[in-house]
């Protein structure tokens, strides 16, 4: 069990850098003030609009907020391996009597606990504007386990493209390929509402999925019908998503 207690501490040393900048955790919770301002505050009328799935559009948009928190902070993980690289601490790392799969696995737990913070000021701000969970306390702790879930396997293609590109300045820019991936769903409108090809292009994003699921949670409660199509595809995305980014891993470390 000793690649566990090595992935604890360089996870350990991973989270003192992280927690000792306030520039870090400050944005998310700003940000996400602000959308839940912006956008519930403009979009408030459209739940009178026949056969919208929630009451209040805050509730439908919390699900949103959270995504889009982990979808645009994708590329973290692999600035932070860069970061390590360029400074020479990942070859004391590699050069360490420890298992190097651990350096990797460490990389994931961050970026898991990043998106797990980030959805819970979502959901404690949610809370704050009366957002009421049609799932209870139980369907808050899984979707809090959810965005845990997806931050680790979103992450794993910000690792990619550092290990591919080997580059700081490509691997911090990589959030522009980000955009569509939470712009092309059904952020702001059901899907049953959306037209056209904009329609087919949220149909085949993987993300919206996953969006879909959470949003039952706070909307619907526990409608095992509308959960099952997102755990899938993030189950998926998390198999071939891990795998790709541990092949590369594997590559870069030969």
């Amino acid at each position: 069990m000793s690649i566990l207690r090595e992935t604890y501490y360089i996870y350990l040393r991973n989270l003192k850098i992280w927690v000792t900048q306030p520039a870090n955790v400050i944005p998310s919770l700003l940000i996400s003030a602000f959308l839940f301002l912006a956008f519930g505050g403009a979009f408030a009328s459209v739940t009178r609009l026949p056969g919208f799935p929630a009451g209040d559009y805050n509730s439908f948009l919390t699900a949103m907020i959270i995504v889009q928190a982990v979808v645009f902070s994708g590329a973290d993980a692999g600035i932070a391996t860069l970061t390590d690289i360029m400074s020479g601490y990942f070859d004391k790392l590699l050069l360490a009597p420890i298992n190097r799969f651990s350096i990797l696995f460490s990389s994931l737990l961050m970026a898991g606990t990043r998106a797990l913070v980030q959805a819970v000021v979502v959901v404690v701000i949610a809370l704050a504007l009366g957002v009421s969970f049609q799932s209870g306390p139980l369907g808050i702790v899984v979707l809090l386990l959810l965005a845990t879930l997806f931050g680790m396997a979103w992450s794993c293609l910000g690792l990619i493209i550092a290990f591919k590109t080997k580059s700081a300045q490509a691997t911090q820019s990589s959030f522009v390929i980000f955009f569509p991936f939470i712009f092309f769903t059904s952020a702001f409108m059901p899907k049953e509402f959306l037209e056209g090809w904009f329609k087919v292009a949220v149909t085949l994003n993987p993300v919206d999925y996953v969006l879909q699921s959470m949003r039952v949670l706070v909307i619907q409660g526990w409608d095992w019908g509308a959960l099952l199509p997102g755990l899938w595809v993030l189950a998926a995305m998390t198999v071939v998503f891990t795998a790709a980014a541990t092949w590369l891993y594997r590559r870069a470390t030969a």
